[in-house]
């Protein structure tokens, strides 16, 4: 995988996001995958990554709006804005995301953000 192939696999799962299409976003990660929102605990393995994704959808509508990108080999990250709307109600949360890479998956996303934002406090 080139470094404009990695760029663009994450352009596409966060644009994935909008279209709340779970199997999409959970066929993006390796097997072995974790997922760690930095505030919360880690989630390890495709299979509970799923069950994160599918819950969160399952409650509200999301919308990244990236800002910045930039790229080093495996490592993609961004600086972006998720716009969450659950209930009719919105909230938009600076995020700073790190995706690693594997064979053209993700192999490992952190998301920085401000988690007393994220709940509205």
């Amino acid at each position: 995988m080139t470094q404009h192939d990695n760029e663009q696999i994450i352009r596409d799962f966060c644009d994935g996001w909008e279209a709340s299409d779970a199997d999409a976003l959970v066929d993006a990660f390796t097997e072995d995958a974790v997922y760690h929102n930095i505030p919360m605990d880690p989630v390890e393995g495709r299979e509970a990554i799923e069950a994160v994704i599918r819950g969160f959808l399952g409650r509200a509508q999301i919308t990244f709006h990236n800002h910045r990108q930039v790229t080093d080999g495996d490592l993609v990250m961004n600086e972006r804005t998720d716009v969450i709307t659950t209930d009719g109600s919105s909230v938009s949360l600076p995020v700073m995301g790190v995706f690693e890479l594997r064979d053209g998956k993700i192999s490992a996303w952190r998301d920085y953000f401000d988690l007393a934002m994220f709940r509205g406090s």
